[in-house]
């Protein structure tokens, strides 16, 4: 065991410097993840800090209230940082309330800010198995096993070694699933944060039975007991969130051409009401086309709102035929009768088949952010949180667009 880190004249404790290490770590790995998948990094970083700090102040705290006479001797010891002078399970329920409550009043995303967190989950929690083994906390029972580590004067299973290496096999697979952090992986946001807590209840469950002193409740290991809820928590939440039929899905579509837009437009609205119901739509607005390829150099846009049960990659087969019938050549960007774009699908963030969902474009270009606000002042991206209002006004794309009217013979101002 090595319970202090020796650097140079400094002695650091193990424990501590480890958790310190694995937040940093973490921290960065959410950062990176953050930026691929969208998700507002600044804020989902900001509401762990200030979970951290609640959590702390308020361990030593709930300490202090269950022992007021460790004041008696010397008031000043409440900024002692004697890691022993905390309550944990309180520090942690507060800690995580602040995090929540700041969360929801910045209205970032619940699932799509828990994917980006996963890596930081997983972190932290081999760091609590790494800092356990280094002062020889959580050993486990007397063992014959060639990998049994002396301890308390007796060979003894590893467990937080056990731990850290099934944590590490489940983090190596999530740098693979995720193409290290530049997808979530999967078509449902939550589904990543699920599967590892999920891996962190299945790890508990399974290392705690090697554990020499448990914490009973009856004949029950509490931990393991928590390690328990935990699988069954995320197995639950897996089959709702991925597996579970949706009878309502909302999605953006954005519709553009510029050939024959006054026939096209309405055809192809046409066309999606046979397999999906039209909620809302915006008005036709007229913009320069931001790629400058096409001639004429005059694109016709509009946003609609449906409601499908469709899977997104069988809608993305839908809209890809529309666009065939309509007359659309794949690769052509000059002529363009018909193009069909998914904004979002409901409420998930995630990358498929080349797409990325919510499209990217949603925050760079007019003529998809001002009739989705049209449609749905109240709307906020699914990744961010951002409100529509506020992503219009941080755009940096400078082409005019002009709101037109649909009439009997095409488009007026």
């Amino acid at each position: 065991m090595f319970p202090m880190i020796n650097i140079g004249p400094l002695s650091i404790q193990a424990a501590g410097f480890i958790m310190i290490v694995s937040l940093f770590i973490g921290l960065w790995a959410t950062s990176y993840f953050s930026k691929n998948l969208g998700t507002n990094g600044d804020l989902i970083e900001n509401s762990i800090l200030l979970g951290l700090i609640a959590g702390l102040i308020s361990a030593r705290v709930g300490f202090i209230l269950q022992n007021p006479s460790a004041l008696a001797g010397n008031p000043m010891a409440i900024f002692s940082l004697t890691p022993s002078m905390l309550n944990p399970g309180f520090g942690i329920f507060v800690g995580l309330l602040a995090a929540f409550i700041f969360a929801q009043k910045k209205h970032l995303p619940l699932w799509p800010s828990l994917d980006t967190l996963a890596p930081l989950f997983l972190f932290l929690f081999a760091g609590i198995h790494l800092s356990n083994y280094a002062i020889g906390n959580g050993y486990g029972l007397p063992t014959e096993l060639p990998w049994g580590i002396q301890l308390w004067n007796e060979t003894r299973h590893p467990v937080n070694l056990y731990a850290l290496f099934l944590v590490t096999i489940c983090f190596l697979a999530m740098l693979f699933h995720t193409k290290v952090f530049k997808t979530a992986g999967f078509l449902r946001s939550g589904t990543l944060f699920n599967l590892s807590m999920g891996a962190v209840g299945l790890i508990t469950l399974i290392t705690r039975a090697f554990v020499s002193e448990k914490s009973l409740i009856g004949k029950f290991d509490i931990w393991q007991i928590f390690g328990f809820a935990i699988l069954i928590l995320g197995i639950a939440l897996i089959y709702k969130k991925s597996f579970q039929d949706r009878k309502h899905i909302q999605v953006f579509v954005s519709l553009g051409s510029n050939r024959d837009p006054d026939k096209n437009l309405p055809e192809a609205v046409k066309k999606l009401e046979d397999f999906s119901k039209i909620r809302g739509m915006s008005h036709i607005y007229k913009s320069k086309d931001v790629q400058k390829e096409s001639d004429p150099s005059f694109f016709y846009n509009k946003v609609i709102e449906i409601d499908t049960r469709l899977s997104f990659n069988d809608l993305s087969s839908r809209l890809k035929s529309i666009e065939v019938d309509l007359g659309r050549e794949p690769g052509n960007k000059v002529n363009v009768p018909i193009d069909l774009d998914i904004l979002t699908y409901d409420d998930d963030v995630f990358f498929t088949q080349g797409k990325q969902i919510p499209d990217p474009n949603l925050i760079k270009y007019k003529y998809i952010a001002i009739p989705l606000k049209e449609l749905a002042p109240d709307f906020r991206h699914p990744a961010s949180g951002i409100l529509i209002e506020d992503i219009i006004n941080q755009l940096k794309d400078d082409h005019k667009i002009q709101m037109l009217k649909e009439v009997e013979n095409g488009f007026e101002a």
